[in-house]
């Protein structure tokens, strides 16, 4: 089916910015319960085996997924990731960061 893939191909997903440089990847795509959608996709950025790593709450909308390659790309940058803080591992959103969408 044309524009539906599983949640389990995306998860461990590399990312792709605006100028094809390889950003990240997936590690945990976020369900809101109440509202039955994706909350916000968790994408794990820079960093060397997860030290230094920065993780960033993007809105499902901020993603772009090719469902026949798997290719998953953002109009986001290195310049700007580099930029923004992230999130604490500890202290998980409950909403994607509105600065990212």
């Amino acid at each position: 089916m044309a524009g539906i893939v599983a949640i389990g191909s995306i998860c461990g997903s590399s990312v792709s910015g605006a100028d094809g440089e390889t950003l990240g990847s997936i590690t945990e795509i976020m369900v809101d319960t109440a509202g039955g959608g994706v909350a916000y996709v968790v994408l794990a950025y820079g960093g060397v085996l997860g030290v230094g790593e920065k993780l960033f709450a993007l809105p499902w909308s901020a993603l772009s997924i090719d469902a026949a390659s798997g290719k998953i790309t953002t109009s986001l940058t290195r310049d700007r990731l580099d930029g923004l803080d992230g999130f604490d591992k500890d202290a998980w959103p409950t909403e994607p960061d509105a600065a990212l969408g």
